[in-house]
């Protein structure tokens, strides 16, 4: 099986759309157990793929999962902004403490008695 996302992941529009699976091959497949299963929607249970595939090596997924791309493209690109805004600031504030946190590092650092160490 390779990866697939989890029922949590995909919204309600998506779910909507996705193949419902009759009661009885549910209970005949044990589809809760399957990492495909989305679990119910309007009291259906329903799949990620477009014909069962339990441990099947040609799994085909319902093409309206396609439609998550773009909008999880999109968070990904405003958090990956948000990441590089914040990563701008810390190594900003870490340039403007360096040399602070430095010589607090130094002051840390235990005195052996040498003659240098004692003045400082």
């Amino acid at each position: 099986m390779r990866e697939r996302i989890e029922s949590k992941h995909v919204t309600k529009e998506i779910k909507s759309q996705m193949p419902v699976i009759p009661v009885e091959i549910v209970k005949e497949r044990g589809c809760t157990f399957c990492p495909y299963y989305l679990g119910n929607y309007e009291k259906q249970p329903r799949c990620m793929m477009k014909i069962c595939a339990w441990d099947d090596e040609n799994e085909r997924f319902h093409p309206v999962l396609r439609e998550l791309i773009p909008f999880y493209k999109e968070k990904m690109e405003k958090a990956e902004e948000k990441f590089l805004a914040m990563k701008k600031i810390y190594t900003t504030l870490l340039g403007m403490f360096a040399d602070e946190m430095r010589q607090e590092e130094l002051e840390k650092d235990e005195c052996y008695g040498c003659a240098y160490g004692k003045c400082g």
